[in-house]
């Protein structure tokens, strides 16, 4: 070391003498900061330099640099700590070179203070020459000098170990630097300020995400608090790390109480949610169940599951109520009723007389039973009567139970949980029963019930709750029920084939609608309407009847009610040429139907067809109808054509057919 620190000094000398400096003694990064040195015209023996910040700009400095001071000023003291009793002083300077802390043993403090090495003086190399802190600013890595490596023959005395200390992000901040007696030097010196630069740089990329996970905390609790929707956020062990007021207020508990708190406690009743994210790695919603004050408060919960480096890192969890969400479901599904009483058409007395029991009947929260063969306007009766009922405003239901296969009738009506049997869905699924809760559910058919689910829904209607299929906790629920059937469904209870306790507890009120055959009156009025909606389907606008083709309509049996008329009319609206429809267009689709011979369904009791003897066949009101086309014109085929739709030939072959051999002529 000796012998280094003399060779330096006669090189430092020579430089001082001659302007040249031998680097094969000397450094590169040292030898040309003495030539700057020299160049800068700076005294390599000045006298000690003057303290270059007064108080009060020494205060601004330390403010401007306040981040980097509490940040290294816990490494400063550990590294005072160590160097205790040696020697040596810690120094922490700014990017410029000011120093802005000094640690260290009063003698060598005291020693420090005679050459004003002390927070506001300056090391910047064009103020005080040569020295580590100014050479490892400038050249952004770790330097040791010792001896007459500084430029200043006042600094001869020292060594020297300065570490630059960057940011995060690669800016220089300052330097960390330890100095002593020149005797005192040692390699490991180097290594500590090196040390203690990095750890100030870990701490503060440690400080700088800290700032930014507060500054996310801070406006994600913002966000999160301005939502009305109730949103808990979760971390990848299920632990709460935010919870907004809303969901606050809906689990009746203070963000204090849960935040840092594993999400199982607010549902202590099912703890299978301590694996909530493990088990659970997609969106799917899930039902909760809590106490709290007034009752049990039952939730549907949707987990947004987050993800980094496609590992699972938390959660954020959307939580409302069941009915809440259960409506939103009806909303997008389509659960509403659309008919009024309104949209019933008709004047017919017997049909009238029904109307004004359903209207009855709606006003009150009652069950009732709708009777009637198949395309007499059950439904259209049901959604009237929920539209004219105070449940208007919540959710109408429809289910057909002669639609779904037996198997899945239970789970349709009643819901299934999660894992209920093989091919269930995941997460379970809400039944129609649940989905009517507040409104009104309609059952059609309720006749094609298989008896053992008749006894559950019988269950059902008495306790006002229901148990999904592989769930043991019942849920309640607040229906409307609506019953219809195209059957005698008395005479099916007296048989066994229906329930009958089901069947007195559906049908409080009873209605009959009467089969259109019962309606003369009533179907031109629904043809007109029906043809109204139909000339826009198939682009035939003004489509009309002939009278002679209202009489025809009039006088068939329709075994096939609304439905079969909607059918003949389109069939005859397609064969008419122009916009009025006669009766040979309508009178195939007629022919076909009696052809095939389909018996009429049963009517319930209210509602029986007439004997068939009261029924005309289609070739006796066709016969009637070409001998009086006959008759209104004396024969003439073209005019008794043109009035029935039918052409000349066809005439003549209807008239061999019925054995008519009234003289006629040809025009």
């Amino acid at each position: 070391m000796d012998g280094f620190l003399s060779s330096v000094r006669a090189a430092w000398q020579h430089l001082v003498d001659t302007g040249h400096v031998d680097e094969t003694v000397v450094r590169p990064e040292v030898a040309q900061s003495w030539l700057r040195c020299r160049g800068l015209g700076i005294d390599p023996r000045a006298p000690k330099l003057p303290v270059m910040l007064d108080a009060r700009r020494l205060a601004a400095v330390r403010e401007e640099n306040r981040i980097l001071i509490e940040t290294a000023l816990p490494f400063m003291e550990f590294l005072r700590t160590a160097v205790k009793g040696t020697g040596f002083i810690l120094v922490l300077t700014e990017r410029s070179g000011v120093v802005l802390e000094v640690f260290g043993d009063e003698d060598i403090l005291a020693m420090a203070r005679d050459n004003n090495y002390v927070p506001g003086c300056s090391r910047a190399e064009e103020v005080a020459g040569t020295n580590a802190i100014s050479l490892a600013l400038i050249e952004k890595r770790p330097v040791q000098l010792t001896g007459a490596e500084h430029w200043n023959v006042r600094h001869h005395l020292w060594t020297c170990a300065a570490a630059p200390v960057f940011s995060p992000e690669g800016m220089l901040l300052g330097a960390v630097t330890l100095s002593g007696e020149t005797t005192r030097a040692h390699r490991h010196t180097l290594g500590m300020v090196i040390s203690a630069a990095e750890a100030i740089r870990e701490r503060l990329r440690e400080r700088e995400m800290a700032e930014e996970k507060r500054g996310s905390d801070v406006l994600l609790a913002s966000v999160l608090g301005s939502i009305s929707e109730a949103i808990i956020t979760i971390d990848a062990a299920g632990m709460v790390t935010h919870i907004n007021p809303a969901a606050c207020k809906s689990l009746a508990v203070t963000a204090g109480e849960i935040q840092g708190k594993p999400f199982v406690r607010l549902f202590p009743s099912q703890p299978e949610l301590a694996q909530l994210l493990p088990v659970r790695g997609d969106n799917a919603a899930f039902e909760v169940s809590s106490e709290r004050p007034g009752g049990r408060g039952h939730f549907v919960i949707t987990p947004y599951v987050m993800y980094a480096n496609e590992a699972v890192t938390g959660a954020i969890l959307a939580l409302r109520e069941r009915r809440e969400f259960l409506n939103e479901v009806r909303e997008f599904s389509g659960f509403n009723a659309v008919f009024t009483f309104d949209d019933i058409l008709g004047e017919s007395p017997a049909l009238l007389r029904q109307i004004e029991l359903a209207r009855t009947a709606a006003r009150q929260n009652t069950r009732i039973l709708i009777l009637g063969e198949t395309g007499t306007g059950k439904e259209l009766f049901a959604q009237s009567i929920h539209n004219c009922s105070p449940r208007r405003s919540g959710p109408f239901v429809a289910l057909n139970c002669a639609a779904i296969p037996r198997e899945l009738m239970e789970s349709e009506i009643f819901g299934y949980r999660s894992g209920a049997f093989t091919g269930a869905r995941k997460g379970g699924q809400v039944g129609k029963l649940e989905l009517a809760d507040g409104g009104t559910i309609f059952l059609d058919e309720i006749n094609q019930m298989p008896l053992d689910l008749q006894s559950k829904l019988l269950r059902a209607l008495q306790e006002g709750t229901i148990t999904r299929l592989g769930d043991t906790r019942p849920i309640r629920i607040d229906v409307r029920v609506i019953a219809a059937a195209n059957e005698d469904l008395y005479g099916k209870s007296r048989t066994g084939e229906f329930r009958q306790d089901l069947y007195y507890r559906l049908s409080v009120v009873e209605l009959a609608l009467p089969p259109l055959r019962e309606r003369g009156d009533d179907i031109a009025l629904i043809a007109r309407h029906l043809l109204d909606t139909l000339g826009e389907k198939i682009d035939k606008p003004a489509l009309s009847l002939s009278p002679p083709a209202i009489e025809l309509l009039r006088q068939y049996p329709w075994p096939g009610n609304v439905r079969e008329l909607e059918n003949v009319l389109e069939m005859g609206a397609i064969m008419a040429e122009g916009s009025i429809i006669e009766p040979a267009h309508v009178a195939y689709r007629m022919r076909e139907t009696q052809r095939r011979e389909a018996p009429l369904p049963v009517a319930p009791a209210a509602t029986q067809a007439p004997p068939a003897a009261d029924v005309r066949s289609m070739r006796d009101i066709e016969l009637e109808l070409i001998r009086s086309a006959i008759e209104e014109f004396n024969g003439n085929v073209d005019l008794v054509g043109r009035k029935l739709g039918l052409s000349r030939a066809t005439v003549y072959r209807r008239m061999q057919q019925h054995g008519i051999v009234k003289q006629v002529t040809v025009k």
